[in-house]
């Protein structure tokens, strides 16, 4: 009686041993540890690998600092420009292309920085969303800051300040729109192909931020702002221009990636 019941049960074996045969074996990948703290367990990178991050998280903070900086006085000159604290559209026009450019653009650019103080822990679609709405509200104060300013000249544009400003919202709106475009090309990718369109949006707001952040350093050098700062002036252009070099970094870095892909 034993006897086929053994048999049976030997017969399931050999099918299931069988079966797994022809299960594929997939081989577990694992990252060795750069470093391993035997008293606390922990696994960390590697010194040189921290130690560089660092760094570079700290100089990030440098330049979170500097934007600060120029913000707060900018502000403060517009509020305290006037005698009798009146506030035109001069000083409306400082106020919102200021803070658009220097704040929410710029913090747009960093947002998509892998060093960025908050935003480094960011999932790449967070990062996405964070740097559009970015884009966004300082598309929006760049539009109001430089309609403002043209009204105070009756939209005559002859200054160098004007010339550049112009030209930095003319790019900043068609690097907006072609954000949009990148954003959804996933989804309309029968019609536009996303690396392109990449392409174009990182080219566009390299040259919009660059223009924009120019803009400010010539009128920081403007006789207006100059001859009632002093000093602060020159501070705040050299503030200005070292973080338009930074902001650049990452964008270039992105655009060179992203055209070795598409091609």
């Amino acid at each position: 009686m034993d006897r086929p019941s053994t048999s049976r049960q030997s017969v399931e074996k050999v099918e299931m041993f069988e079966v797994r045969e022809h299960v594929p074996y997939q081989a577990e990948l694992t990252r060795a540890p750069a470093a391993y703290d035997e008293e606390s367990g922990d696994i960390y990178d590697s010194s040189w690998l921290s130690a560089f991050r660092a760094i570079c998280q700290l100089i990030n903070l440098l330049h979170h600092m500097q934007i600060a900086i120029v913000v707060f006085c900018v502000w403060h000159f517009a509020l305290t420009s006037a005698p009798n604290g009146t506030i035109s559209n001069l000083e409306l026009h400082i106020i919102f292309a200021g803070t658009g450019y220097q704040l929410f653009l710029v913090e747009a650019v960093l947002t998509l920085n892998k060093h960025n103080a908050w935003s480094f822990q960011l999932s790449k679609d967070a990062k996405r969303i964070v740097h559009g709405c970015l884009q966004l509200i300082g598309s929006l104060f760049v539009l109001a800051g430089t309609f403002l300013g043209l009204a105070k000249v009756d939209m005559v544009v002859s200054s160098a300040h004007g010339i550049c400003g112009v030209i930095a919202l003319a790019f900043t709106m068609a690097s907006f729109i072609s954000g949009i475009v990148a954003l959804f090309s996933a989804k309309v990718r029968m019609i536009v192909k996303s690396g392109p369109v990449k392409i174009l949006h990182l080219a566009l707001g390299l040259f919009s931020i660059s223009m924009g952040l120019i803009t400010m350093v010539i009128g920081f050098n403007m006789d207006y702002f100059a001859a009632a700062q002093g000093g602060l002036s020159t501070a705040l252009m050299s503030f200005t221009i070292l973080i338009l070099l930074y902001v650049m970094i990452q964008p270039i870095v992105d655009l060179i990636s992203t055209t070795k892909k598409s091609m």
